[in-house]
């Protein structure tokens, strides 16, 4: 009887992990609130890695453009990506541009620091931190741009 119950429960644990979630869409609705659209895709890459694939819309004032980046996470929970506590580099590019149709680009490259949960089965809360370099310029002004920036996020999200 013990043997059977073993056998049932690790068929159970080897289930679940199966079926845990490698994928996540996420969006950060602070930024929405200052005008500024973040949403990413979290995608698994080993056992406890990460990458994420992420968009931003910019528009303030008279201000408004595009961006893109690029993070990976490593995960410090044992075997297991999207959850807990993590940290890794990312790099990013947006462009900017006025109603005058002033324009500029900027390069960021930095590091972040976070913790990230599933709640139920699917619900994401991903608090972060992080730390970066941003240097671009415009062309329209001769005018160049270095440096160093802080940043705190919260993102919600789906797991799947």
């Amino acid at each position: 009887m013990k043997k059977l119950l073993l056998c049932i429960a690790i068929a159970v644990l080897g289930f679940t992990n199966v079926n845990a979630q490698d994928q996540a869409i996420k969006a950060n609705p602070i930024g929405l609130a200052f005008g500024v659209a973040n949403a990413g895709y979290e995608f698994t890459v080993n056992d406890n890695q990460t990458a994420t694939i992420s968009g931003l819309y910019y528009n303030i004032s008279d201000i408004s453009g595009f961006g893109a980046g690029a993070e990976y996470r490593f995960y410090f929970s044992s075997g297991e990506a999207l959850r807990g506590w993590h940290a890794g580099p990312s790099v990013g590019y947006f462009s900017l541009k006025d109603d005058l149709d002033t324009s500029a680009g900027f390069f960021s490259i930095g590091g972040e620091i976070g913790h990230q949960w599933i709640l139920g089965e699917h619900f994401v809360i991903d608090t972060f931190a992080g730390l970066g370099y941003v240097a671009g310029n415009s062309d329209d002004f001769n005018v160049s741009l270095s440096t160093t920036t802080i940043s705190l996020g919260v993102s919600l999200g789906y797991a799947w």
